[in-house]
């Protein structure tokens, strides 16, 4: 009876497993979604209103959801404090803070924090550039996560529970 019960609790927290590793596919998707959408933004911002870098982010930062917003209210502050550090240095500390716990891998983030360090000192039509190169390398990825996803959910979710079967008929 104990054993059937141990059995049952490895096969079930394996499974747990196998469904929170695709819930964080997921969740990257719709963070790279947000990244995408706030990039967006701040290129309008640049481009068309010709606001300052601070200003612009924080009248982006009202139009996204967490952990983003808190991101670039702080990098706003940060930015409109001129406290001596440059805005690549605010850019990349505020982003390893606010997103580093985020379900994006290491790659997202460091394309996002090589973004920072483009924005700010370079002119509007060089900063315009830039955020379309890497919108496309955003878009591509997308695409390719979107493309790839519901097989990845099986397959972790699959791998989850039969992982947890075979750990259990070992174990008795």
């Amino acid at each position: 009876m104990l054993k059937a019960a141990g059995a049952i609790l490895v096969i079930f927290s394996c499974s747990a497993f196998g469904y929170s590793k695709s819930l964080v596919l997921s969740g990257r998707l719709r963070q790279l979604r947000e990244i995408e959408k706030m990039v967006f933004l701040i290129l309008g911002e640049i481009t068309y209103k010709r606001e300052a870098l601070p200003e612009a982010l924080y009248g982006v930062a009202v139009k996204l959801q967490d952990p983003f917003s808190c991101f670039l209210e702080e990098v706003s502050k940060a930015a409109g404090a001129y406290q001596g550090a440059c805005f690549q240095e605010i850019f990349r500390e505020r982003a390893e803070t606010y997103l580093g716990h985020c379900a994006l891998t290491k790659k997202d983030l460091e394309e996002f924090v090589q973004l920072g360090e483009y924005l700010g000192y370079l002119d509007i039509t060089l900063q315009k550039n830039t955020v379309s190169l890497y919108l496309e390398q955003l878009k591509k990825e997308i695409e390719d996560l979107q493309r790839e996803l519901p097989t990845k959910q099986k397959l972790y979710q699959s791998m989850g529970t039969l992982g947890g079967i075979f750990l259990a008929i070992m174990l008795l």
